[in-house]
Order: C-alpha cells, then sequence, then structure tokens
C-alpha cells in the first residue's frame, strides 16, 4: 500500500500522434478522464497531414494539463523522446493514439506499484468485435528482479513485457540512465526501451492483474514491414537482440539464460 503522500503523484502521459484524425479524440478523452486527475498529457503531433494538429490544440486550450508539441515528421521514437525532455511527472505511462485507457488505469498502476521501479498490467486486446484479456503473469503481487528475468526470458518478444502502454515507470529512473528511444528503429522502439529499463531497476516489478488498456487492432492494418525491408529489419532485430542480451549481462544471469536469449534472434512479437 502507498503512504499518504505519495498516492496523488503527478503521472505523465507521452502519446504521439500522427494521421489519427479518426481515433485521436477518444484516445485524449480516455487519459484526461482517468479516475486519477493528477496527470499531464504530453501530445506530440509528428507533421500529421490531416486535422490531428487542430484537434489536440483544441484539448490544450480547454484543458490545462494538456501540452501540444509539433515537429516535422520525424517517427514515434523521436516524437516520444521530443516529450521525455518536457515530463514533470513522478510516474511516467504512454499511450497511443489509436487506443484506450480504462478509466481507472492510472490509479490502478499507482496504486499497484509501491516501492517497486515499474508496474506491468494485463491489457485487452480487441480485434474486430472480439476482446480478450491478454496477460502472461497472474495475480496482483510483487516480483523480485530474478523472478520478473526468469519469467521474461521465456516470451520477451511479447507484448506483455515488451509494449509501453500497460506500465507504469519512473521517471527519475528514466532520468537517471538517459533512456530515450532509437531512431533507428523503424520497429522495436517500444522493446529496446524496456530492455534497457529493466537493465536499470534494482527494487523489483510489481504486477497487476487486472487490464488497464485497450490495444485496438483493426482487421485492415497489419502491417508487413518486416517482410519488404529485410536487411534493415535483420539489422533492427540483431540491436534488440543486443539491448536483450545486454541486460541479463548486466543482471549477471547470461550464463542461466543464454539458450534462451539466443533463441530470441528467432522470436516474433506476439499480442501476449
Amino acid at each position: 500500500m502507498l503512504k499518504p503522500e505519495k498516492q496523488m503523484g503527478l503521472v505523465s502521459v507521452i502519446m504521439p500522434v500522427y494521421n489519427a484524425e479518426k481515433t485521436v479524440e477518444k484516445s485524449v478523452q480516455s487519459v484526461l478522464s482517468q479516475s486519477y486527475a493528477n496527470l499531464e498529457l504530453i501530445l506530440v503531433d509528428d507533421g500529421s497531414q490531416d486535422n490531428s494538429l487542430q484537434i489536440c490544440r483544441d484539448f490544450e486550450k480547454r484543458d490545462g494539463r494538456v501540452r501540444v508539441i509539433a515537429q516535422q515528421n520525424a517517427g514515434p521514437a523521436n516524437a516520444r523522446n521530443a516529450a521525455l525532455a518536457l515530463v514533470r511527472g513522478e510516474f511516467l505511462m504512454f499511450a497511443d493514439s489509436d487506443d484506450l485507457l480504462v478509466p481507472d488505469a492510472c490509479q490502478m498502476l499507482v496504486d499497484v506499484i509501491g516501492e517497486c521501479d515499474l508496474a506491468i498490467a494485463h491489457y485487452f486486446f480487441d480485434f474486430s468485435n472480439i476482446r480478450s484479456d491478454r496477460g502472461l503473469l497472474s495475480g496482483t503481487r510483487e516480483l523480485t528482479e530474478g523472478e520478473f528475468l526468469t519469467a521474461l526470458v521465456k516470451r520477451p518478444g511479447a507484448f506483455y513485457y515488451s509494449a509501453l502502454w500497460n506500465k507504469l515507470y519512473r521517471t527519475d529512473l528514466v532520468r537517471s540512465m538517459g533512456l530515450q528511444f532509437d531512431p533507428f528503429l523503424t520497429w522495436g522502439e517500444d522493446f529496446a526501451f524496456n530492455m534497457q529499463y529493466y537493465a536499470s531497476t534494482q527494487h523489483g516489478v510489481s504486477l497487476l492483474e487486472t487490464p488497464v488498456y485497450h490495444y485496438v487492432k483493426n482487421p485492415g492494418s497489419t502491417s508487413i514491414r518486416t517482410l519488404i525491408h529485410v536487411v534493415h529489419s535483420c539489422r533492427i532485430k540483431w540491436r534488440l537482440y543486443q539491448h536483450f542480451k545486454a541486460l541479463y549481462m548486466k543482471k549477471g544471469l547470461y550464463q542461466r539464460y543464454r539458450g534462451a536469449i539466443h533463441r530470441y534472434i528467432w522470436n516474433v512479437t506476439l499480442a501476449d
């Protein structure tokens, strides 16, 4: 249970926006309508060519918790980095402009993090008219570093571990380690960020079995970018592997899990 003075720590939510005029309003509303009101939302318009920026500006005018950054198109990594430079919160969350937070997401994550360096929660996978509860670890409880890394090595590419949006981070830890998103990674930048964050943790991980986020997958949105640019994708996968390996090297667990770590090269990202 959190101490009373920490219950209202400011939560900074970062949301990159690119050509999302059809979805961004609902996404923003899902953040601003949180039961946990002590938050700020940093919207980064990444050179949208539709009405996304104006929608973001309208929210900024109506709600003092919203700040908008407008930049030329530079990709989600650069968009998140621009926001990281401005965050003021004790805690940090990420959301995408076509997804939704559940109404009590911030409150539940702040309540559960305790003295841990990270809170990680289940999420909803919404595909067409089907909704499923996704999450690899059961129970609302705390794990030691060793317990978490033992679980992680089994399914590192799963969204549960690699995505940004089902987690609550500590801003001071991000800043003390100088963590940023790598613009070279046209995919997998979230995985790389998380592996580096996991490597910097010292006080365990708190689990929340209740879903906090709706990951909305549209039937026509499946990406085949990894098949189109094969050489670049291989380079990306190698860089991600290096981050994964570095995590276990730093924690002194590489030799124990060497085989599983090497298998990551052939793993794919899974919605689990």
